[in-house]
């Protein structure tokens, strides 16, 4: 199934922003992340989030816990040089700050997309996601874990 162009609208918040997870995404995840290590960008991720940050809103999204926020900021301000800061509003729902600076968040806030490495893409078909998701989380076809 084909998605069609989500335009930005001032009568839907979500349309305006991407979301963009940090490790695996943005950054190297292969060292891990305990003790709030933050890998190397990964090859055109920094070109790309300046493209998107031009022309939406962009929120970056991570599990981390949120005392490491301020790293993900810092680290994304430093290899960008776009100003990121982490979200002061735990209640918040979308980000709109088209072309502003981006918005650091341990939550998946509305998007018009997301990138993520770790996602299924659901284009309205469940047996072909749901497909997907067993291959990545090793069921089988009678969705039996599969042993590694």
């Amino acid at each position: 199934m084909h998605r069609p162009v989500i335009e930005p609208t001032p009568d839907s918040p979500a349309s305006q922003a991407v979301g963009v997870d940090l490790d695996g995404t943005l950054a190297d995840a292969s060292a891990g992340w305990m003790g709030g290590r933050i890998g190397l960008p990964l090859p055109g991720a920094i070109e790309a989030l300046r493209l998107l940050a031009r022309h939406r809103a962009v929120f970056v999204y991570t599990a981390r816990p949120r005392c490491f926020l301020p790293d993900v900021a810092d680290w994304i301000t430093w290899y960008s040089g776009i100003h990121a800061f982490v979200d002061p509003n735990p209640e918040r729902a979308y980000y709109t700050a088209v072309g502003g600076p981006v918005l650091v968040t341990s939550t998946k806030l509305g998007a018009a997309c997301y990138i993520d490495d770790r996602a299924v893409h659901h284009a309205g078909d469940w047996g072909a996601t749901f497909a997907a998701v067993a291959r990545a989380i090793g069921l089988d076809r009678a969705g039996i874990l599969v042993q590694v």
